[in-house]
């Protein structure tokens, strides 16, 4: 039988997994509708860029509660990375 520390683990991944993907279908529905009118909706592509890094975020945590400590920390660089896109995107389109 199950500890109650693997069934927490075990709510916390699938918790994460049902936030991606709401994260993922926001991120596209978002994106579609950027592209329809992009010079109207520009601001909406740092908030892209966050979703995603949002994404990258969580699933590094889900790695780094099992054994895939190095992709949990690959997936943290790319989380950071895409953070500092939707900052330097957010700079180019006018504003901080």
């Amino acid at each position: 039988m199950a500890s109650s520390g693997g069934k927490l683990k075990k709510a916390i991944r699938i918790i994460i997994d049902f936030l991606n993907v709401a994260i993922g279908i926001s991120a596209v529905v978002l994106a579609v509708i950027t592209f329809l009118d992009t010079q109207n909706n520009k601001w909406m592509f740092p908030l892209i860029f966050l979703l995603g890094a949002a994404m990258n975020l969580l699933t590094a945590i889900k790695h780094l509660m099992t054994e895939r400590r190095i992709s949990g920390i690959i997936m943290i660089f790319f989380g950071l990375l895409l953070t500092g896109i939707a900052y330097a995107s957010r700079i180019a389109i006018g504003g901080l």
